[in-house]
């Protein structure tokens, strides 16, 4: 079967690789989409410590249609349209039995869906709602982790809330704080064609952070106060630090994006103090899979797919992610 492989530092290639056979407790997945993640394109770059070492097949935003069940599932059916979590815990770890399964001690991978087929555990396999698409449920492990973060955001009925950075992942976090009960809302991204996308999804305002003045909007919007939570989702070592001047007092910071792994940010411990804020952050989705799912039929999935991209030509895929107009790129085997 063919498979997007990461070769080396810089390099992705599709090449042809053994077809995975389901073990007695996996199920085997035609895969129909599978999204490019902001951190994929750091694993190819190498800039994630704990992302292994090339070669291997990477990807793990995917939807497909299961084509054959390991001798022990019973819960699934061949023909069953499925979203899939590339995590799989154990279940028995002092994490997993402390509400922390993403810190599982002994987790089981499966993030390799730039392919054709892939293999998962009947645990992590999740069968989509008839009125989602498989294009829209190649979107669930992000909802997923947009959830977990808004589980740790205090977000409230009327509160105000600020997301920097209006990627697919601030897009999803726009909509469920609006979902959650936001009152007002801004959203702080550079390109224009993704502020639109913004203001289409519900922003009451939206910034160009490089040539408007994020502060003295945002002061505008919150009567100069600042506001309740900011979820910064850009990646910006620099909005991260600015996010903590931009909230409120008792306002909370959520840092939700991947940042370089030897940056720092230096935290004033007396504006800490003076406006105790809390500072939260978050790395995958324990427990939120199965509310994800849930969730998929109530928010605006499609306009956030931007482009799918045939797997033959993952290499322009990514090429066209970098240089960062795009929203979600689907890999298409």
């Amino acid at each position: 079967m063919k498979a997007g492989v990461w070769k080396d530092i810089n390099v992705i290639e599709v090449e042809e690789v053994p077809e995975p056979q389901p073990r007695p407790d996996q199920v085997k997945v035609k895969i129909a989409y599978c999204g490019i993640c902001g951190s994929d394109p750091d694993i190819v770059e190498g800039k994630l410590p704990w992302a292994g070492n090339p070669p291997r097949t990477i990807g793990h935003e995917a939807s497909g249609t299961i084509v054959e069940l390991g001798s022990d599932v019973r819960r699934f059916q061949v023909g069953q349209r499925v979203a899939v979590n590339f995590m799989n815990y154990c279940g028995a770890c002092y994490y997993c039995r402390n509400g922390m399964e993403h810190f599982c001690q002994k987790p089981f991978f499966s993030a390799k869906c730039f392919a054709d087929y892939a293999v998962f555990r009947d645990q992590s396999v999740f069968v989509l709602p008839d009125n989602v698409s498989l294009e829209e449920g190649a979107l669930t492990e992000p909802v997923s982790v947009v959830l977990h973060g808004i589980d740790r955001a205090n977000i409230y009925p009327g509160s105000s809330v600020a997301v920097f950075g209006a990627g697919p992942i601030g897009l999803l976090l726009l909509q469920m704080a609006i979902r959650s009960g936001a009152a007002k809302t801004l959203v702080s991204e550079p390109v224009a064609e993704k502020r639109m996308l913004a203001k289409q999804l519900g922003a009451d305002v939206v910034v160009d952070p490089f040539n408007e003045n994020l502060e003295e909007i945002s002061k505008q919007l919150t009567d100069s106060r600042g506001f309740d939570t900011i979820l910064e989702a850009s990646g910006s070592v620099e909005a991260a630090r600015q996010a903590l001047f931009l909230a409120d007092n008792c306002g909370t910071v959520l840092w939700f994006a991947v940042y370089p792994a030897d940056s720092e940010i230096g935290v004033p411990p007396y504006h800490m103090y003076f406006k105790e804020l809390t500072i939260r952050s978050i790395i995958m989705s324990p427990y939120t899979f199965p509310r994800a799912v849930a969730m998929l039929p109530k928010l605006e999935l499609k306009p956030l797919i931007s482009e799918i991209i045939p797997l033959d030509d993952i290499s322009k895929a990514f090429a066209i992610h970098k240089k960062g107009k795009a929203a979600k790129i689907l890999i298409k085997p």
